[in-house]
Formats: structure tokens, sequence, C-alpha cells
């Protein structure tokens, strides 16, 4: 997982953003209680992977600055 990150950053950061807002959508949109609760799972797993990523990118930035 880590090299996946140091290779593709941005992209893994959009595509959780992305899959955030989209889950987001299919819960407001839809009235079925599977859907809902698929979404909603989706969409606190994607959360924390956001979370997470935030939290790599920050200490990376701390180490580049701290270690020059």
């Amino acid at each position: 997982m880590s090299n996946i990150l140091e290779k593709h950053r941005m992209l893994v950061l959009y595509a959780l953003i992305t899959t955030l807002v989209i889950s987001s959508g299919v819960t407001f949109e839809y009235e079925n209680i599977y859907s809902d609760s698929i979404s909603i799972s989706v969409a606190v797993l994607a959360g924390i992977g956001l979370f997470l990523t935030a939290v790599i990118f920050f200490i990376e930035e701390l180490e580049s600055i701290c270690n020059p």
C-alpha cells in the first residue's frame, strides 16, 4: 500500500474524494434500505481512508521540512 501511495498520491486522494461524494449522493437520492446501508458504509470507509491519507501527507511534509 505504501508503494501505491508514493507513486500515485493525488490519484488516491481524488479517488477517495470522488468515492465519498458519490456515496453520499446515493445515500441522499435513493430511498432503499439496502443501498443506504451499503453507501453509508462505503462513505465511512472512504472518510477513514481520506483522513489517513491526509495524515500521511502531513507527516511526509513535516519530514521534508525538518530533514532537508
